[in-house]
């Protein structure tokens, strides 16, 4: 990503896990009891006309994972603040205070700018007055959550977090809305910076069509990849109410699903889509610069003071200036009396939790459809699924319809209604597709040219902005899963779990025929040096799978590094074009150099992929698989990929990339998933479940059940407890 949209990311996400010394990951709790209807009836309409106490039963699996069964969401929402709280209390008072702006005020001054800067967007005041208005049924979900976590901390007061604050319901939508934030602000700053935009995140998704299904049903894996700390770590977690059955990932502080399925639908999202977000460039007043043009006239920008208090040190004050077309979000150029400003629709919409709760009860791909169509989630590409079969994919975002003859990707004058948005583009605007005639689709960061082997929709038929093709043409991920969803006819369910996992490199076989090329002109004499000759064998010999097990997988790595920092033309090799004879003789010196790099991290070139590549946390580390390295598209080689990085004794341990795997298969008489993460459930480094599924699923490459069918779950408890809702 680029340093705009990476400081962004940092801004909103943070690394506050690692100073708070707890290690964000993916928990469910406790059970609960309720939940909301799928229209927007008031919970008086489908609560138990008996005054009897209402109760949310939790079970929690063989992996720590809570199943919670109430008769309403907003029971179940009691439950979940309950069991989120005994296993990642620390992350949701962080998110809160990230959501809110107060980062600075328990960790200290390096956390200013990211609480300015969610401050400048009025992220809480938007929230808190659309709190004081919204459905009652929406806001029990919230109200009922943080009573959840204050049952929590009343059965338990030693637990309480010294950076605690205030717990508040609306603090549930403030924190689903700064995680949604980071994609539009990106995009500001984007064009803020005349860079092209570049991805803050990578995923994988795909569907499959029952017509290309061994199993007769819909198959969608959902497969984000992100950072493993901060906000963006899922808490995993099974819901079942009269209302709606839930089942995947939600946000710490949040009781509402993000990533997953409920009972008919399963959804997933990668990063890209549509350019949501604009910055205007506007002319200030010489004579007075709290004043802007437009149209021929001075406009008075409203101004504020921000204050940001400090742990260990006094509090900061920030000025804030907004105008009528958003908010100034960078130090104006005095000299020039220009102020850019951020305009995103996302600034101002209120609508993103019951977007949430409308995706969550939906019943068929219509229904999520119409949820999408509310245009509240950020900009991505969206695939979806129902028992029924239907597959759909929506390139979404709430796209602002722009005058012609300007270039959008950056900042556009700001002092005439020549450049006013003409409103928002309807849903149907947006690139979609419908049941494909080959019966597949995935979006790995690619463009929708590229859901499958060949082009479902016109490139044509779009706005450029709408389309928004820059950075998300074709990677080698998405090569990799086309390769394996077209040449399978009837993908079965085992065939289903390894596509998921698959890390094999694709660009395997050319770095291999440009060794080759290069051992057919040898002039360096390398080659007659038996170590050299066996290193050569192993690289001509791999499999391309970068697995624990694998020798060859590191050299490769660290040749094709040092092949890239040398200045070696890999775009040549990829496409497999001839290299001068000094080229090809530099990558039999670099590969020699890559030889005495091995042998002195870790006294032998043939070390395993998995001895130098971990997953895990603390001390608890285990052999890893996959890779993602390098600094361009062309290194970003595997399905599954793990970033890493290197400490002190050598070892790269992952740091990113998938963490909330979930594959599902939707027949027609209910779903069936499997999920992996990449720790465990809890963040409690003395639970049997801190880890537990990096060494046990992650680290080998495969699933566990989700046990979605109460029936199932029995045979897998670990725990119950029963709490009855005040």
């Amino acid at each position: 990503m680029n340093k705009w949209r990476h400081r962004v990311a940092w801004l909103i996400l943070g690394a506050a896990v690692a100073l708070a010394g707890c290690g964000g990951e993916v928990t469910p709790g406790p059970s609960g009891e309720g939940m909301e209807p799928t229209s927007s009836a008031a919970p008086s309409e489908v609560e138990s006309p008996k005054a009897l106490p209402r109760t949310v039963t939790t079970y929690r699996d063989a992996w720590g994972v809570p199943h919670l069964f109430a008769e309403t969401l907003a029971d179940a929402a009691y439950g979940l603040g309950y069991a989120q709280a005994e296993d990642r209390l620390a992350d949701i008072y962080i998110n809160a205070r990230t959501a809110t702006g107060r980062m600075a005020e328990a960790f200290g001054p390096e956390h200013v700018e990211r609480d300015y800067l969610i401050r400048l967007v009025r992220n809480a005041e938007v929230v808190q007055e659309y709190w004081a208005t919204c459905p009652e049924h929406l806001k029990s979900l919230g109200e009922n959550f943080v009573k959840g976590v204050q049952a929590y901390l009343a059965d338990h007061p030693e637990k309480q977090i010294e950076f605690a604050m205030e717990l508040e319901g609306w603090h549930c939508g403030a924190i689903a809305r700064a995680m949604i934030l980071q994609w539009p602000i990106g995009t500001i700053f984007d064009d803020l910076s005349h860079k092209e935009a570049t991805p803050s995140f990578s995923s994988n998704a795909w569907v499959v069509a029952p017509s290309r299904s061994a199993e007769g049903c819909a198959i969608l894996l959902t497969d984000p990849h992100l950072t493993w700390e901060g906000m963006a770590v899922f808490y995993e977690a099974r819901v079942h109410t009269q209302q709606a059955d839930l089942s995947g990932f939600f946000l710490v502080g949040c009781p509402l699903l993000a990533l997953g399925h409920n009972g008919y639908v399963a959804w997933a999202c990668t990063t890209g889509g549509p350019d949501t977000s604009d910055v205007y460039a506007i002319k200030l007043n010489p004579d007075n610069l709290t004043q802007y043009e437009y149209d021929g006239a001075w406009l008075q920008a409203e101004l504020t003071t921000i204050t940001i208090p400090i742990r260990g040190s006094q509090p900061v004050e920030k000025s804030a200036a907004y105008t009528h077309l958003g908010p100034v979000m960078s130090e104006p150029d005095l000299e020039k009396h220009i102020a850019y400003v951020g305009a995103s629709p996302y600034l101002e919409q209120t609508g993103l939790f019951e977007q949430l709760y409308r995706m969550n009860t939906a019943r068929s791909c219509t229904e999520f459809y119409n949820a999408l169509a509310m245009q509240c989630l950020m900009e991505q590409n969206i695939l979806f699924a129902d028992r029924e079969g239907t597959i759909q994919y929506v390139r979404n975002g709430a796209t602002p319809k722009r005058p012609e003859g300007y270039d959008w990707s950056k900042p556009v004058p700001g002092n005439t209604q020549a450049t006013a948005w003409l409103g928002i583009h309807d849903i149907a605007d947006l690139v979609q597709i419908t049941n494909p005639e080959h019966g597949y689709m995935q979006n790995c960061n690619v463009s929708p040219q590229f859901m499958t082997r060949e082009r479902l929709i016109d490139l044509g038929a779009y706005p450029d902005y709408v389309l928004n093709v820059s950075w998300d043409t074709q990677n080698p991920r998405s090569q990799r899963v086309i390769q394996l969803l077209d040449t399978d006819e009837l993908i079965t369910k085992d065939e289903a779990m390894a596509i998921a996992f698959d890390v094999y490199d694709i660009l395997a076989k050319p770095w291999q025929e440009a060794l080759k090329s290069a051992l057919d002109s040898d002039t360096t004499g390398l080659a007659e040096d038996a170590a050299f000759a066996r290193a050569v064998n192993t690289l001509l010999t791999w499999d391309g799978r970068y697995v624990p097990e694998s020798v060859g997988a590191p050299l490769m790595k660290f040749w094709r590094l040092n092949c890239q920092k040398a200045g070696i033309d890999c775009e040549a090799i990829i496409q497999e074009r001839m290299l001068s004879p000094a080229e090809r003789a530099h990558l039999l010196e670099l590969l020699a150099k890559t030889l005495e790099e091995l042998r002195g991290r870790s006294g032998s070139a043939e070390i395993t992929w998995g001895a130098l590549h971990k997953v895990g946390r603390g001390e608890r580390l285990f052999p890893a698989a996959g890779a993602e390295f390098g600094n361009s598209a062309a290194f970003t080689e595997t399905v599954f990929d793990v970033e890493s990085k290197e400490t002190a004794e050598g070892i790269f341990v992952a740091h990113s990339g998938s963490m909330a795997t979930q594959l599902i298969f939707l027949y027609k008489h209910g779903i069936e998933s499997y999920t992996c993460t990449m720790w465990g459930q809890s963040a409690d480094p003395q639970s049997p479940h801190y880890v537990d599924q990096g060494e046990k699923l992650y680290s080998k490459r495969t699933f566990k059940p989700a046990w979605f069918d109460k029936e199932e779950l029995m045979d897998h408890v670990e725990s119950q407890k029963v709490l009855t809702i005040p």
